[in-house]
């Protein structure tokens, strides 16, 4: 099943995909985030954060990865 991830402020919701309700909730001051499947809107604002944790790492893990590389060759290359 798909839900409509929405957010007001520091508000987070899961409706379920309906076009209608979604246009609800959007006229009561929320902002459209995301459109994920899962099984309930727990699973839903679950799986938003996961996503959201994962787009975070990766940049994080090639940094870490690459300072030591440029500290190293810049040592190298000033030798």
């Amino acid at each position: 099943m798909d839900f409509y991830i929405l957010k007001k402020q520091q508000e987070i919701i899961a409706i379920p995909a309906d076009e209608q309700n979604c246009k609800q909730y959007l006229e009561q001051g929320f902002s459209y985030v995301d459109k994920v499947a899962a099984c309930n809107e727990q699973s839903a604002l679950k799986s938003l954060q996961t996503r959201q944790t994962k787009t975070f790492k990766a940049p994080a893990v090639a940094l870490i990865l690459v300072v030591p590389l440029v500290i190293f060759a810049w040592m190298q290359l000033t030798r």
